[in-house]
């Protein structure tokens, strides 16, 4: 039984050999050595090749990007099916099996140096310099440079909110290293609300708490990413809160972000929340069109990828409510191309992209739409088609009638008879409103924007 589960494992760096030589020559340097240069090999089990990856951002990343990459090359190039399964590895193991598995040392990357006391170290990527700036997030990224300018006296606290993917943690990232920079030899605490319970949750374990107390209190700056996370977590969010009024009583720059505005925060204690309201709130917005495509042509230059414009307005046009998804997009489409070994064009991208854009002439039908409008605003299709005139109704309801118009296409009169109305001019004035509110309303263009892209098939 031993010996099988040896065999098992021997016969996983065999293959990947063969995979990871294919993917450097096809691959472009930065792209293999970004994503593919730190998987190795865990096991081979039938059918399944068993990668790990470093963490779990990364195996995240790869995963969500590139798994159609490997379901197309690998058979021609192995001879056989192949399934890859990337994990996540933390098991311990002898030193026979870590000869066996393990690639040379002296050809991985020398490891960060640790920092003090255990903190993470901003992103260096994540920098004022790199965020594009646009009408959805002008105020944010102002806010954000005035009080890394001045930390501790402009604004304090700051409350980033919005939907995921946005570019709040960009923010707070930038934030950090502009202090850094700014001020050298400054400690700047920058963490995600997870890490900071996990901190919390070991200290109390180790009885290292005046340790875990000098770390979030003793610092130039305190940088918490995702805090509705803290709902929920009474102990976590009680140390929280003494850790923040202690800060805050000496000057110290706090920044939050959450995906949500602290009034709607649930799980929190009115305390916190209220806290979490003394300084400066900012909501962050979906990107408009504009702002989606300068993104785009941003990540292409850094990434030294030749997108062209089309290509660039396509991507923009058809993904609209993350920014994260956007950029993944970008990456997915230029890895396909580079092992193709052809220039991203428009076929290319509508091929790879399938799952994200909709072939030409795709319309969505009005029971789609009035599914997904339903379904985002917790109602039923009956009660969104009904004659009632309750404003948590009428106004999914005159939602639902704009994207049937705009995105459907059907006549007025149809999308009346859909809705249980005689006249159409109902319809007329629904897409009016919507239109005119969303001018002015960034969180109901936001969730136009959202039902959008999730009606795209």
């Amino acid at each position: 039984m031993e010996s099988s589960a040896r065999e098992v494992r021997r016969g996983a760096p065999e293959q990947w050999s063969r995979i990871d030589e294919y993917l450097r020559s096809r691959l472009r340097p930065d792209l293999y050595d970004r994503w593919f240069a730190a998987l190795r090999p865990l096991s081979l089990d039938g059918d399944q090749l068993e990668l790990a990856a470093p963490s779990k951002f990364h195996r995240d990343f790869v995963d969500d990007n590139y798994r159609e990459w490997f379901e197309e090359f690998l058979p021609p190039l192995l001879g056989r099916k192949l399934t890859v399964r990337i994990v996540v590895d933390e098991r311990p193991r002898d030193r026979e099996e870590a000869s066996d598995l393990l690639p040379d040392p002296a050809s991985l990357p020398p490891p960060p140096e640790p920092s003090p006391l255990g903190d993470a170290r901003p992103n260096p990527r994540y920098t004022f310099g790199s965020f594009v700036v646009g009408e959805s997030n002008r105020f944010a990224f102002a806010t954000c440079q005035a009080v890394a300018g001045k930390p501790g006296t402009a604004w304090n606290p700051v409350f980033l909110h919005g939907d995921s993917g946005l570019g709040k943690t960009h923010l707070l990232h930038a934030i950090a290293n502009a202090i850094m920079a700014e001020r050298p030899g400054t400690r700047v605490a920058i963490v995600s609300s997870e890490k900071y319970t996990n901190d919390f949750v070991d200290a109390l374990s180790r009885n290292t708490m005046a340790d875990f107390r000098h770390k979030y209190r003793e610092c130039g700056a305190l940088l918490v990413d995702d805090v509705q996370f803290f709902a929920g977590r009474d102990k976590t969010a009680e140390e929280f809160f003494h850790t923040f009024n202690e800060l805050h009583n000496r000057h110290v720059q706090i920044v939050l972000s959450s995906d949500r505005s602290p009034k709607e925060l649930k799980g929190l204690e009115d305390r916190l929340v209220t806290r979490f309201m003394w300084g400066m709130r900012v909501q962050i917005d979906v990107p408009e069109f504009e702002t989606r495509a300068a993104i785009l042509k941003k990540k292409a230059e850094i990434e030294r990828i030749e997108l062209p414009d089309p290509v660039a307005a396509l991507l923009a046009t058809h993904i609209k409510s993350n920014v994260r998804e956007l950029e993944g997009a970008l990456m997915r489409l230029a890895a396909f191309a580079s092992l193709k070994g052809e220039p991203i064009s428009e076929p290319l991208a509508r091929d790879v992209l399938r799952d994200l854009i909709p072939p030409p002439g795709y319309r969505p039908s009005i029971e789609k739409i009035q599914e997904a409008v339903a379904a985002h605003y917790n109602l039923t299709v009956a009660k969104l088609t009904s004659s009632s005139r309750e404003q948590k109704v009428a106004l999914p309801r005159q939602v639902a009638m704009y994207l049937c118009r705009k995105l459907a296409e059907e006549t007025l009169q149809t999308i009346a008879e859909k809705f249980n109305k005689k006249d159409h001019t109902t319809v007329i004035a629904a897409v009016d409103r919507i239109d005119e509110l969303m001018a002015g309303d960034g969180k109901l263009r936001g969730e136009v924007e959202v039902l959008t892209s999730r009606l795209a098939p």
